[in-house]
């Protein structure tokens, strides 16, 4: 036998030690370890990628890779060692906890978003009130100089603030959050800030999650520009 294969031999017997001797560390320690590393990895990525739906995804691949490399590893064991209940109860409770954290992967940006909308609309409201008041109390100008304080209304107040906001719709990142509009009531309104005028009044309407059908996932608001 060559020493090429020899090495090869003694590698893999090795190995095998490691699933016949160490069966629980091979079984659990290793692995649990290297699925809570992942996970809380994961978790992270997931909390910075609320305007960065390439960095999710990156994020989930990688969680997905790991899991494949860390099911083949408790696989061979449960192939090769003598000892195969903690290979089987280690398959269980990774089915398991795979299962939790995609459910938990799958709810937690969705959540984070919804926060977010809530969090433009009422930034929104906050906004367009601490304009009109400096033109209340006496200021020539506001929205960045983009509005009269000697003549303006309704119209003229969201035109100007639809120019100076730049937040991002959490769903989808390439368009703003504020935009021109009547309508929150169906799906593809999810993650917009509607602002319409009626009469002396701005209306701020938005849709926090799907359905929007749905009165609970809606905000409705008003600011008077009188």
């Amino acid at each position: 036998m060559s020493v090429k294969n020899k090495s090869k031999v003694a590698i893999w017997t090795r190995i095998k030690n490691i699933y016949n001797e160490n069966s629980f560390n091979a079984a659990f320690s290793y692995p649990v370890s290297v699925v809570i590393l992942t996970a809380v990895l994961f978790f992270l990525i997931a909390y910075l990628s609320n305007e960065n739906d390439s960095l999710l995804i990156a994020g989930i691949l990688f969680m997905f890779g790991t899991y494949i490399l860390v099911a083949t590893w408790v696989l061979i064991g449960l192939i090769v060692s003598k000892k195969k209940l903690p290979y089987i109860l280690s398959l269980i409770m990774g089915f398991g906890m795979l299962y939790f954290v995609f459910d938990f992967a799958y709810h937690t940006p969705k959540s984070a978003y919804t926060s977010a909308v809530k969090t433009v609309h009422a930034q929104t409201i906050k906004y367009i009130s601490s304009e009109l008041d400096k033109c209340r109390l006496g200021d020539a100008t506001a929205v960045e100089g983009l509005l009269n304080c000697s003549e303006y209304n309704a119209e003229t107040v969201m035109v100007a603030i639809l120019k100076t906001s730049l937040d991002k719709n959490p769903f989808n990142t390439t368009y703003n959050a504020v935009r021109s509009s009547s309508s929150n009531t169906n799906d593809e309104d999810v993650g917009y800030v509607s602002l319409g005028s009626s009469g002396s009044n701005i209306i701020i309407k938005s849709c926090n999650k799907t359905p929007c059908k749905n009165e609970e996932n809606r905000k409705q608001s008003t600011v008077s520009v009188k």
